[in-house]
Order: C-alpha cells, then sequence, then structure tokens
C-alpha cells in the first residue's frame, strides 16, 4: 500500500514543471490560484499516516522527540515512505506560496523565479531561504530608489592643504564623537585591546607563551587585539546603516554581549591553560563552554550580516556611493574571513594539512574593513568627483578580493604561508596593486588640489 502511495504522489510532479516551465501559461495559473496538487499531496499523506497509526498505534508519536526515537521510525520502510510525501506536500506548498506572491509583485524576474521553484523542489529550506534573502533586497531597492538623493557624505572633506595635524585633528574628532555615542561597543573594545596588551606583558614576564597544556598567550593576545579593532572599525561603519533607535539598540546590546563573552572566554581560558575552543584536556564544561563560543561566533557573523544588508541596500548613486561601494568589497572579503573562520572551527585548529595555516585567511578577510574604506575615505577627502573615485575603487577592491582568493589556493594546498608558489605570488602582486591604488589616493589628499583634478576633482572654490 505504502508503495503504491508513493507512486500515487509522484503525479505531483506535474505541478512543478508547470510552475518552473510555464509560470504565465492560464492552466499554470489555475494550479497556483486552487492548489490542488498540494492539496492532493495532503490527502495521500493522510491516506498513510492513518494506516501507520492504525497499524502501530498512537504511540509511535513519542518516538517524535528524540533522535534515537526519530531514527529508529525511519528505519521503517512504510514510515519512511509516508515521511517522504509529508516532504513533498510541504516542499510544494512553500513552492505554490513562492509563485503566488512573486506573480503578484514581482520581487525578482521570472527566471530567477524558476531557479528559486527548482531549488526548493530539490532542496525545500534552501530555496525557500534564497526567496526570503531574495525578496528583502528586491523589497529594500523598491524603497530606496522612492527616497530623495543623498546630497550630503557621511565623511565630510578634510583637506590636508590646511596643514596635516589639523586635518588629522579633525578626523580624530568625529571618530571620538562616533566613539562617545557608543559606548558599550567602544568599551568593549577598549577591553579586548587591554587584554591583548596584558596577554602580551604576561608572554614578557614569563619568558614564553605557553601556559599549561594549550594555553597560547599569543593567540589570545592577537584574538582579544582583532576583537578590539573589529569593533572599533564596525562604530566607524555604524552611521551608515541608519538603523532605527529599537533596531540600533537591540543590534548594540547583541553585539557587545557576544563579544563580551568570547573575550572573556578567550583570556580566561587559555589562562587557565586550555584552548578555549578545542581543548582535548578540558573538563565537560570546557568543552561545552567551546560549543557556546562557537555559537556566539556565529551570532557574531549575523550582527554583521544586518550591518551589511542595512548599509549595503542603500542607493549608489547618493554622495555616499564611493565608499559604499568600497564596502561592498570589503564586506565580501569580510565574509571571507567569517569563512575562514568556520574553517577553523572544522578542523579544530587553524592547520590545514600538512604546512598550511589559516589565520592569514582569516586576518586578510577581516583587515578589508579597515583597507578598502580607507581607499574611500582619502579620496573623499581630496574632493575626488563620485564618478571618478570608482574605478579606484573598483580597482582596489577587486585586488583585495584577488589576494583573498589566492591566500585561500595556497591554504587549502597544505602550503605554509611564506612557502613560494604561484598562489603567493598572486597574493603578493594583488597586494601590491592595492597598496599602490592607497598610495595614490593619499598623494591626491596631501595635495589636495591640481593632483586631485587629474582624476577628475572639480576645480576648488
Amino acid at each position: 500500500m505504502y508503495v503504491f502511495l508513493f507512486d500515487l504522489a509522484g503525479i505531483a510532479i506535474v505541478a512543478w514543471l508547470l510552475l518552473i516551465v510555464l509560470p504565465t501559461w492560464k492552466v499554470t495559473r489555475w494550479v497556483g490560484e486552487t492548489g490542488v496538487f498540494p492539496v492532493f499531496l495532503c490527502v495521500v499523506y493522510l491516506l498513510g499516516l492513518v494506516s501507520l497509526l492504525m497499524g502501530a498505534g498512537p504511540g509511535m508519536i513519542g518516538d517524535f522527540g528524540s533522535a534515537e526515537g526519530v531514527t529508529r521510525l525511519l528505519a521503517s520502510p512504510d514510515v519512511a515512505l509516508v515521511a517522504w510525501i509529508h516532504i513533498l506536500a510541504f516542499d510544494q506548498a512553500v513552492g505554490l506560496m513562492i509563485y503566488r506572491e512573486n506573480m503578484q509583485h514581482r520581487y525578482v524576474p521570472l527566471p530567477v523565479q524558476s531557479v528559486l521553484l527548482f531549488a526548493t523542489l530539490m532542496f525545500g529550506p534552501v530555496g525557500f531561504l534564497g526567496w526570503v534573502l531574495l525578496r528583502a533586497w528586491s523589497r529594500s531597492r523598491r524603497a530606496a530608489r522612492e527616497l530623495p538623493a543623498e546630497t550630503e557624505p557621511s565623511v565630510g572633506r578634510v583637506p590636508a592643504g590646511e596643514g596635516i595635524g589639523r586635518a588629522m585633528r579633525t578626523a580624530a574628532a568625529g571618530a571620538l564623537g562616533l566613539l562617545r555615542r557608543e559606548r558599550a561597543l567602544a568599551a568593549t573594545a577598549l577591553l579586548g585591546i587591554v587584554l591583548g596588551m596584558g596577554c602580551a606583558a604576561a608572554i614578557v614576564v614569563r619568558g614564553g607563551e605557553l601556559v599549561g597544556a594549550e594555553g597560547h598567550l599569543r593567540r589570545a593576545m592577537s584574538f582579544d587585539v582583532a576583537v578590539g579593532i573589529y569593533l572599533l572599525t564596525l562604530v566607524m561603519l555604524l552611521p551608515l546603516a541608519r538603523f532605527s533607535r529599537r533596531g540600533l539598540m537591540a543590534w548594540r546590546a547583541t553585539l557587545a554581549s557576544l563579544s563580551l563573552y568570547v573575550l572573556v572566554m578567550e583570556t580566561v581560558q587559555i589562562a587557565r591553560g586550555i584552548d578555549p575552543r578545542f581543548t582535548r584536556v578540558g573538563s565537560a564544561a570546557d568543552q561545552i563552554g567551546g560549543g557556546l563560543m562557537f555559537l556566539a561566533a556565529m551570532g557574531m557573523i549575523a550582527t554583521f550580516a544586518v550591518l551589511a544588508w542595512k548599509i549595503l541596500a542603500r542607493r549608489m548613486d547618493g554622495a555616499d556611493g564611493p565608499l559604499l561601494l568600497s564596502l561592498r568589497y570589503a564586506g565580501l572579503a569580510t565574509f571571507g574571513g567569517f569563512a575562514a573562520g568556520i574553517w577553523m572551527s572544522a578542523v579544530q585548529g587553524s592547520s590545514a594539512a600538512p604546512a598550511g595555516n589559516i589565520l592569514p585567511l582569516h586576518a586578510l578577510g577581516f583587515h578589508a574593513l579597515q583597507a578598502l574604506p580607507l581607499v574611500a575615505v582619502l579620496l573623499a577627502w581630496a574632493g575626488v568627483r563620485a564618478d571618478a573615485a570608482r574605478p579606484w575603487l573598483h580597482a582596489a577592491g577587486a585586488a583585495w578580493l584577488v589576494a583573498c582568493a589566492a591566500v585561500a589556493w595556497h591554504t587549502a594546498q597544505g602550503r605554509a604561508p611564506l612557502e613560494p608558489s604561484a598562489a603567493n605570488a598572486v597574493a603578493v602582486g594583488a597586494l601590491a596593486a592595492w597598496a599602490v591604488v592607497a598610495a595614490l589616493a593619499l598623494r591626491l589628499w596631501l595635495r589636495n588640489g591640481a593632483g586631485a583634478a587629474a582624476v577628475g576633482r572639480p576645480a576648488a572654490a
């Protein structure tokens, strides 16, 4: 009977073919409006479920609450077939929802809709996740188009011609103003830098970095300082996100608490001689703490994703266009840095056999947040027009991404960081290209006159 129900459910593939291949046909629209195929699958599922309950009794529901129980249930061919029909029914219900909403609002083009429906057919939640993200992106784009163009950049001009000291004081005053407004994040960042300095002092006093079996003070030092710099960088970028008051409070509290947890765990555990993430000598509580640290790191990725979404959903044709362009490249590199961190969690360490080290890739990804916006800021300070700045920013961003890809390639081969290779040569060349662009942007700002005009700056008034 259950094999017959499974074969009967296969008829519903007709609906998927119509939705994916012929979305605008009147028959497809009727199928979408009536939901006849998901209803059909639900009826088939109900027949199988009733038959199972009559045979095994309602006690089988008690197995739903544990992994062992679910495994035991699915080991039965009859239960597995009915569970598969369950999946088919809800996959098609989700696909129908995507079809109906997009045909009404056209958040994505029809070819993209078909790709999303195919992903939903094959991998259920993946297609739905893609739909949610693209729909949100489309909505933000539509909302941005309805807003007036921005005429005042977030990065004001700081003329070097008035004196480098005065220019730096002006820039520093703006940065200090941001830090005062974001005291919680600034204090957490300062704590990370202080903890890193404390680890450095401990290395000097002890005459070595190893504490116990697993406590590497040098790792804690670099980690704490890196988190501090990361938080300070996000504070500088925060005004670009334009959070609502409530949204900013929630985002700030989440990031500050997660950062505080990872800083304390990293430093305290290493001071105890225990690897905070992948301990082999610690207790069960230490291992649980390491698992929570991984979850906290995932939470920090989520907070960055929210910030990046808020910033990059803004229009690119406004006064902040060049800075937003640099942040698009920086965001891609930073997610690469996060991916390197997940890679380290997967292999439970920073080593990529036989001699590779994932940490350089991890660091290179995150430092894009400082390196790429720096070029945009220097060009803005020099008064370079947005249309003239964009080629420079594309060059700098592309060079940084190429360097990240080359380092990832070198690391995946298991080579030592400084070992000569084609990938390392590409990485060095790409970073040199970024350095050239940054140096030229700095030169334009320092000259602050005829040099800027060479790349399109309007003549000074």
